[in-house]
């Protein structure tokens, strides 16, 4: 009778199958479709101005502010395209506001390395311009790299290093001379919180 309320006892224990198994964190992955939706928000900073008679120029503005929304889908895993709207404002030694406004589609490339993505991204578009009544309308590169953590599935939060590169290119024989042709070098440093879906 005691060996049969032993052998009942230790039969009820649970089988290593039955057992709650540890649950380990898979990485993150993307597949075609996948997409996100960025806001981010940062310092503007003025690096120098290219071409003209002097040179390499300083900007003259002071630092200031920025910020972008950005939808984008994945190819793959890896690659993805999307739309980048961005702007900023910064101040010029009288008390004038540069604004800039970029839109451009972007193409992005993500290293992932859980919990964290990193992507490299270029974005190509157009930029306007405006500083008191003058009014302008110019191309714009952008590339960049950021880091995400990825906080749960849906949600990750990071941080932007983007390089604003404006070309004002006057052809000769306009209104404006060709001379004032400069090249704008700006940087933005920002926070992002991003939205998978």
């Amino acid at each position: 009778m005691l060996l049969f309320v032993t052998a009942s006892v230790f039969g009820q224990a649970q089988s290593p199958a039955e057992q709650p198994q540890k649950t380990e964190k898979i990485a993150q992955s993307y597949s075609l479709g996948d997409q996100m939706l960025s806001l981010s928000l940062g310092m503007f900073v003025p690096l120098f101005f290219q071409g003209g008679p002097g040179g390499i120029m300083p900007t003259n503005l002071s630092l200031g502010g920025a910020g972008s929304l950005m939808w984008s889908s994945f190819l793959s895993n890896n690659w993805a395209i999307g739309l980048d709207v961005a702007g900023s404002f910064s101040f010029s030694p009288n008390g004038r506001t540069l604004f800039l406004v970029s839109i451009a589609p972007r193409i992005s490339y993500f290293f992932h390395s859980y919990p964290f993505d990193i992507p490299v991204f270029l974005d190509a578009g157009i930029n306007f311009s405006q500083l008191s009544t003058s009014f302008k309308v110019d191309p714009v590169l952008k590339p960049g790299v950021g880091i995400l953590w990825n906080y749960t599935p849906n949600w990750s939060f990071g941080a932007n290093l983007t390089y604003w590169w404006i070309p004002q290119i006057y052809p000769s024989g306009g209104q404006i001379p060709s001379t004032d042709t400069r090249l704008g070098n700006f940087a933005d440093v920002s926070i992002t919180a991003l939205y998978h879906f």
